[in-house]
């Protein structure tokens, strides 16, 4: 889909086909042939594959062709539907043109859109479409880093609840796979973070002198370069919690299991001396004397229950139950 938007005080406004407008941004999404050769008309340059715009080479992703500057970013999208990923997106930017490729629906996307019309959100030129997009892709990176800070800290109180018994053992196992997802969104902002800051870095020093001075890009730049870098520093932290939490909880699982073992074994060494007598008086040999007493049954009977209090008590007393 190929939607053209012309920009003006009232920031980006989409234009209608055939409406004879002169568009300053054109924003591709999963487009066709056509559309791509009629934005690359506009652009005055090639757009980018899509698999070249998944490449990891930083030669792959920001370049300089024709006089026109492409950047690709790594982003995430999927969020909020539980199947998180990252995608391209992908910003070509020449004089006073902008053209973005992108191949996902994205949160950030629309919140911008929403925003950007505001009077009091610089977005009056396609330098500053491309400044209000980058904050987008920000703002909503760092809401998905708060969001698993919560659900992490929430996590760590689940795990290190005292509760103990089978209650115990499945929390731990559902918090067990809740770390996992936790840790895999987290891992993903963590590279679209470092993604999105080669793209500022390059932005920065390759932008055109035109578009530089436009929307004060140069102080804006600069600020979203460090909140990306405050970000990394805190998914980073939030990344060494998980993997505490998931080493506590395997150790706790560790422990939950050792202590079912040692129940069973104390069990059985308890029940071993009432086996091994009642084998014994089992063996129904003709000359055996206890047979003939008369008490012989009752007193097999209390040596059996005395072989197993006996071990109990001192097992107790060991402090090993």
């Amino acid at each position: 889909m190929l939607t053209a938007y012309a920009i003006s005080t009232r920031g980006p406004e989409p234009l209608a086909p055939g409406s004879g407008g002169t568009p300053a941004w054109i924003d591709l999404y999963e487009p066709t042939e056509v559309e791509e050769r009629e934005a690359e008309a506009f652009l005055g340059g090639l757009i980018p594959t899509r698999e070249e715009t998944r490449e990891i080479e930083f030669s792959s992703r920001f370049y300089v062709e024709d006089g026109i500057l492409f950047m690709t970013a790594s982003l995430l999208v999927g969020v909020d539907q539980g199947t998180p990923g990252l995608t391209p997106f992908t910003f070509a930017v020449r004089k006073d043109r902008l053209v973005t490729l992108r191949y996902a629906d994205m949160t950030a996307f629309k919140q911008f859109m929403q925003r950007a019309p505001k009077s009091d959100f610089p977005c009056t030129t396609p330098a500053g479409a491309f400044a209000g997009l980058l904050d987008a892709f920000i703002d909503r990176t760092a809401d998905v880093i708060e969001r698993i800070t919560q659900s992490v800290d929430k996590l760590n109180d689940e795990i290190f609840d005292r509760k103990s018994g089978p209650r115990r053992r499945r929390s731990l196992a559902t918090s067990l796979e809740g770390l996992g997802e936790q840790g895999n969104l987290a891992s993903k902002a963590r590279e679209s973070l470092a993604s999105l800051e080669r793209l500022v870095q390059y932005a920065s020093a390759m932008m055109p002198e035109r578009a530089v001075k436009a929307d004060s890009l140069p102080a804006r730049l600069k600020l979203m370069l460090r909140d990306i870098r405050s970000l990394e520093d805190h998914v980073t932290f939030v990344l060494g919690k998980i993997t505490f939490l998931l080493d506590a909880t395997l150790g706790l699982i560790s422990n939950e299991q050792n202590r079912v073992v040692s129940v069973l074994t104390v069990v059985s060494t308890i029940l071993l001396p009432p086996m091994v007598i009642a084998t014994i008086y089992g063996m129904n040999f003709r000359d055996m004397p206890e047979l003939t007493w008369a008490f012989g049954y009752p007193v097999a009977l209390t040596v059996m229950v005395l072989s197993a209090i006996l071990p109990y008590l001192y097992f107790k007393w060991r402090g090993w139950l």
